[in-house]
């Protein structure tokens, strides 16, 4: 696991996310300290498994089908759970988007050497396992035959279906195979946080603010020389990325971080 202190701490909105991700799917008779999925959280982001089951008890508090039944959760918190409870509130594939996100993030925050590991242990498989449950992967790893449209690899345990224009800016189109992107880690989070950019020709570009570390070590393993335009690998696609949705992402998520 990724190894962190366990005295107290504040609690990041990335844990939260993922506590209120994993009350979602669990029974609420099942939140307690010995459930073996809040032990796995509780390893993840370095809390106790009594922690991560309180925090849960106190979504349970937020959750109106158990007040309709006359259940009651655990009070306290209400002001730090219900906000995150509204925000997520009949949209789950929003909250699975964005649980995908906080792993991500808190991979990258802990000990980079510790998360190159994870990849031997059952954390990262449980990650990627995680991932590849989300049914818009289904659709999107179809619809571009297995394949990273970006670096062309078909290693499944590295790819991730990333949305174009998020479930959040259009839940009606968060399922198209026309609004994702097969990437592999690396470029799905450099595409959400718009370091690169996909212009509506299909060609690729990269942010001044991503170039200004290009003489970091390693950055050309990642980013060549010959990345900034050259078009992605869609040919044999079933169905091409929408020049609409592509443009959105480049006007509104990509320009933040290209000047």
């Amino acid at each position: 696991m990724v190894e962190r202190s366990t005295t107290k701490r504040v609690w990041s909105r990335d844990e939260f996310i993922l506590a209120l991700d994993l009350y979602h799917r669990i029974e609420f008779g099942r939140i307690n300290k010995t459930n073996p999925d809040i032990i796995k959280l509780a390893q993840f982001v370095g809390r106790t498994p009594s922690s991560i089951g309180m925090r849960l008890a106190n979504f349970a508090n937020c959750d109106p089908k158990l007040k309709e039944r006359g259940v009651k959760g655990l009070d306290g918190a209400i002001k730090l759970c219900q906000p995150i409870w509204d925000e997520f509130e009949g949209n789950l594939a929003y909250l699975r988007e964005e649980a995908i996100k906080a792993r991500i993030n808190i991979l990258e925050a802990g000990n980079p050497e510790q998360a190159l590991h994870l990849a031997h242990i059952g954390e990262w498989e449980d990650f990627v396992k995680d991932i590849n449950d989300y049914p818009f992967l289904e659709i999107v790893n179809k619809n571009y035959n297995g394949h990273c449209v970006i670096s062309g690899i078909k290693i499944p345990e590295l790819l991730v279906a990333c949305h174009i224009i998020p479930s959040a800016q259009n839940e009606e189109e968060s399922m198209r195979a026309d609004n994702g992107l097969l990437l592999n880690l690396v470029y799905a989070k450099a595409y959400v946080e718009g370091l690169i950019g996909i212009d509506k020709d299909y060609k690729l570009h990269i942010s001044s603010y991503l170039e200004s570390h290009k003489f970091d070590i390693g950055y050309y393993s990642l980013f060549p020389r010959m990345f900034e335009s050259k078009k992605l690998l869609i040919k044999d696609a079933v169905v091409k990325p929408n020049p609409t949705f592509l443009e959105w992402h480049m006007d509104t998520v990509y320009n933040r971080k290209a000047v």
